[in-house]
């Protein structure tokens, strides 16, 4: 069978995620799925459609399109049409609570502006929150090297039985000598004193 997915979703990882999240007692309406591509992972978990994950669905756009993202439709079920930033920026403006937000393989940012550290960044002073990233954290593949320096891992031994575990390395990345599974990562100030990390989110901007 074809994926339809950058990542591996299969039955026993979303069994091992849903068994994580009871475990830390954190309900589906705190969670929330970004960079969701055609929301495979999160649907499948049981997130709210068109709420709790989202896209900026780049792939409508004919040159954005690959070998993956050429197979889903153009406005996938569920999927609400917005950034991460926004995303996060939303819930905190409409009082909802955001515990875990999932990345699975976010697309690589070669420019200052990183989406996934503006996320990463609202997500620190809005919630305080976890991120369950799905990739490598040295590969060029996802994300940005300001992204990188600016999370950590977070040791728990339950997120390692049941859902790095349970994660299967196969499908596109594996294909191209990529090495992809689950991190529970936490936002981090760098080192630098004059950097943006330490300047607050401005939420109504």
């Amino acid at each position: 069978m074809e994926s339809t997915s950058y990542i591996n979703v299969t039955t026993s990882f979303i069994h091992g995620l849903q068994k994580y999240l009871s475990i830390r007692k954190i309900p589906l309406d705190h969670v929330v799925e970004v960079f969701a591509g055609n929301g495979e992972l999160g649907l499948q978990l049981g997130l709210k459609p068109n709420h709790n994950v989202s896209d900026l669905l780049m792939h409508q756009d004919k040159w954005y399109r690959d070998e993956i993202s050429s197979k889903w439709e153009l406005e996938p079920y569920g999927v609400k049409k917005e950034s991460a930033y926004q995303t996060v920026l939303r819930f905190y403006k409409e009082g909802g609570d955001v515990q875990l937000l999932i990345i699975g393989a976010p697309p690589p940012t070669n420019s200052y502006y990183c989406s996934n550290y503006e996320m990463a960044k609202a997500l620190y002073y809005c919630y305080h929150a976890e991120m369950l990233f799905i990739g490598d954290l040295f590969s060029d593949a996802f994300a940005s090297p300001k992204f990188f320096n600016h999370v950590k891992e977070v040791e728990d031994d339950h997120f390692k039985q049941y859902v790095e575990s349970t994660y299967e390395e196969r499908g596109y990345f594996k294909e191209k000598h990529i090495k992809v599974k689950p991190h529970l990562l936490r936002f981090s100030f760098c080192e630098d004193v004059n950097c943006d990390c330490r300047e607050q989110v401005k939420i109504n901007a």
